[in-house]
């Protein structure tokens, strides 16, 4: 064999070493595009299958929560029905005294109007401003503090509380909270005291206002908090 023809063969032999690697490329190539493709395609599988799921969850919820509120209106209206029917009743004792104070607050003078909206007060639609806290230091028989009176709603109600029980255990005599406690609210002109141990709760209706009062132990001695707001129909 002479020197061309040994150099033919190894050009060959390389020419078949290149086309084997390539081809061996090629293949591990589609091995792993039909691999993805397959993996990829189960996955979509799963995400649809779960998101089936999901929506039929989410459809049987709806229904569910369609269900109970057509179950509470007619809930509503039986028990509005009844309430009616038991009101209107001769023989039925629900309501009598209801019906009693606004036949004697109509022969008083009270207008109708006033009834309603103090009603509509009572209940829960209503809208109420947000809770708002102050501190409103305490009278007593020996001691009183320079402001002892919280102006609240632009001045419209004032409130003022003092106790006659002190606490003798102190060197410098404070209110006992644990005593009862003398509010004294002051409004159109009006002076209502309510006695009673803290928390004292107290509500105000005026017009289409309803007024709502929690007064409650502070942690600075000798004074209380109080929770104030104010809600409209």
């Amino acid at each position: 064999m002479d020197f061309y023809q040994a150099q033919d063969k190894y050009r060959q032999k390389q020419i078949k070493s290149f086309l084997s690697f390539c081809f061996k490329l090629i293949l591990f190539f589609l091995a792993f595009i039909f691999g993805w493709w397959f993996g990829n395609g189960d996955k979509l599988v799963l995400i649809a299958e779960n998101e089936k799921i999901i929506t039929d969850y989410y459809n049987k919820e709806n229904i569910i929560e369609k269900k109970l509120a057509d179950t509470r209106l007619k809930l509503r209206e039986a028990n509005l029905a009844l309430s009616a029917q038991n009101i209107q009743d001769n023989n039925s004792d629900f309501g009598k005294e209801a019906k009693k104070i606004l036949a004697y607050s109509l022969a008083k003078g009270v207008s109708e109007n006033e009834i309603i909206n103090s009603i509509k007060l009572l209940s829960s639609n209503k809208v109420c401003n947000d809770i708002e806290t102050k501190e409103l230091a305490v009278s007593t028989d020996t001691f009183t503090p320079p402001e002892n009176i919280l102006s609240l709603f632009s001045g419209s109600l004032k409130l003022k509380v003092s106790s006659n029980d002190l606490d003798n255990s102190k060197v410098n005599q404070y209110f006992n909270p644990e005593k009862p406690i003398r509010a004294i609210f002051i409004y159109l002109g009006n002076n209502e005291i309510v006695e009673g141990k803290l928390p004292i709760i107290k509500k105000i209706m005026a017009n289409k206002f309803l007024v709502q009062i929690k007064i409650f132990e502070s942690k600075v001695r000798g004074a209380v908090m109080v929770d104030y707001q104010s809600c409209k129909i």
